[in-house]
Order: structure tokens, then sequence, then C-alpha cells
């Protein structure tokens, strides 16, 4: 094992025990929320404050836990800079994605199916160093925008749109794995036969994909972008598999969709209530300025009206991640000096 695998494993170790925490904080929240996947009206529970802390506890470790499988950050970085703050650590882990996809040569991948990685990075820069306050937003008036104020007031009906978008993009992925395998030969998925031409192949399978799904047929310089990042990661050491996996296939997919997709957007609903869900005011609080105490948390909050439908896509994300925690240590992982 080479100093690049040993330092993954332990990152992966570290990783997994915050996302254990993460599991444990939220089977608490279960016990004070009745939800399942068919929850879309309002749920009641004893303690909404709690139900809320004991939510955005398991959203920050699941973020944390991401971040430690990276190896990109240290222990002062999560007490001095972020603090309890996911939201802008989810941000942050995502332009050190984007520093690494540049940096081992995927680049180039990126631009062919239309990304701009560049600019993408000076984006989620900005953003991070909004909500971290280094760098403030300022609306028309010229007033700096609190995004924790704007968290706690966010409306359910604009939850249920955000968390609508959310778990159709999952369901989007799920749909194109189960049209792959079902278009895809025998013969091709277990290895049996390699194609003549491949780039021909992936055009076809490609537009009997889009052409089950209904959707947008990918453009000639898209349907390159395949084969050539087979290519790249052959290059950087990574063997290609023999046998296409429908399991692991659905696995890794979905993990990719936790991270990359899903907990940003449950960062943004929760990160703002790790203090005011714990601790009562003097006086009732007002939600429009942003200042509440625990004893607001009541239907009034978008939080506490949806939490059943926004604890139904936590328990996705908690689920998916799992896997996801190895994805990602790999990748940071990923040998520099292989030659490209």
């Amino acid at each position: 094992m080479d100093l690049y695998e040993r330092k993954a494993k332990r990152n992966v170790e570290y990783a997994r025990r915050w996302l254990t925490r993460a599991i444990k904080d939220f089977t608490l929240f279960k016990k004070l929320v009745p939800f399942d996947r068919r929850t879309n009206e309002p749920v009641h529970c004893s303690d909404p404050a709690l139900a809320v802390y004991l939510l955005q506890q398991s959203v920050e470790k699941a973020v944390k836990a991401a971040a430690i499988a990276s190896g990109q950050y240290k222990p002062r970085d999560f007490i001095s800079y972020f603090k309890h703050n996911s939201l802008a650590l989810i941000i942050d882990l995502n332009t050190q994605i984007v520093s690494q996809i540049q940096a081992i040569g995927l680049g180039p991948i990126a631009t062919m199916m239309g990304v701009d990685l560049a600019d993408g990075s000076s984006k989620l820069a900005a953003l991070r160093n909004q909500i971290i306050g280094t760098a403030p937003l300022l609306d028309k008036q010229g007033r700096k925008v609190d995004f924790r104020t704007e968290s706690r007031r966010i409306p359910a009906k604009i939850i249920d749109q955000l968390l609508d978008m959310v778990i159709q993009h999952r369901s989007l992925l799920l749909d194109v794995i189960r049209t792959t395998f079902r278009v895809l030969p025998k013969e091709i998925r277990k290895g049996y036969v390699e194609s003549d031409d491949s780039q021909e192949f992936v055009k076809q399978l490609s537009y009997m994909i889009a052409a089950n799904l209904k959707v947008q047929l990918p453009s000639e310089e898209q349907l390159k972008a395949p084969l050539e990042f087979v290519r790249r990661m052959v290059n950087l050491g990574f063997s290609p598999v023999d046998e296409l996996n429908r399991w692991e296939t659905t696995t890794n997919y979905l993990g990719a969709w936790a991270f990359s997709h899903a907990l940003l957007w449950l960062s943004y609903l929760t990160f703002a209530h790790e203090e005011t869900a714990r601790y009562p005011l003097r006086q009732k609080g007002n939600i429009q300025a942003g200042k509440i105490g625990c004893d607001d948390y009541d239907d009034t909050l978008g939080i506490v009206n949806r939490i059943g439908r926004v604890g139904y896509v936590t328990s996705l994300i908690l689920n998916d991640m799992r896997t996801e925690i190895d994805s990602l240590a790999s990748f940071f992982a990923v040998d520099l000096r292989v030659k490209r």
C-alpha cells in the first residue's frame, strides 16, 4: 500500500466516524418526526425545535464527513473558520473538487461536456466568501444580505420546490440507469464483446437512452467525453471494470447525487438553525428579522411546516453517502506523479 492509499484509508476511517454520528443524530430525529416517502403535508411532533436541531446536526456532520474524506482540511479549519457553517463548507469542498479535476487533467473533459470549470470555481469561491461574511453580498439598497436570516424564513412552498427538484434529479438518475441496462446488449454488459467502433457505439447507445427518456440528445462533443474520460482514468492508474454491475452503478451515481447536489440544498435549509433551535429568547422572536429562539419553532416556520419532507430527503442522503466517502477519498488521493 503506497502513501496515497494509506492516506485515503485514514481519511475514510475518520470520515466514517463522523457519518456514524450523523446517522445517530438522525435516528433520534426519527423518534420525534413521523415521515415516509409519501409525506407531503405538515407533520407534527412534540418538540419541533429539537427535531430541527437534530436534523441540522445530522446534515452538518455529514458535510464534515465528506470534507474529512477529501483530506483537504485540518481540524482548525472546522474550529476557527467554518465552525457550524455547513453551507460554506460544502461549497468550499466543491471548489476543492474543481481544483482536483483540473490538477489530474480532467479539465478538457469538462469542457467537452460544456462545463466552464474556471468560471464555476470563481463563482463558488465568491459565494463561500459571501456566506462566511468576508466579502458580503449587498442587496439593491446596499444592505448586507444575511444568509442565515434568509435561510430561516424560507416559506414552505419554496422548500417544496427545492425538495421536488432534488428528488426529481435522483429519479432521473435512476431512470437513466434502468434504461441503460435495458437497452445495453447483455454481451456488452458482461464484457464478452468489444465494439470495433467505440465512438459509434457510444453514440447509438446515447441516442437510444435519450429516445426512451424523451430528453435532449447529447452534442457530438459531449459524446466524445465518456471515452476520453475512460482513457484518462486508465492513464492515471485506474483499471476499467470487466463487467457492468447495475447495483454498483446505481450506488455510485446515487452517492454522487447525495454529495454534489442534495447535501448542498439540505445544508442551505438547515445550517442557520444550529443556535436558534437550542436556546429561548427573552421575548417572542421575529422571523422576518431572523431573530428567533427555540420557543418560536412552530408551523409558521417553513422548515417546521415541511419537517417530514426534509427528513425524508435527509434519510436518502445519509444512506446514499456511505459509498461516496470512499470515492471522495480515492479521488483526492490520486497520485499526481502518474504520467499524464
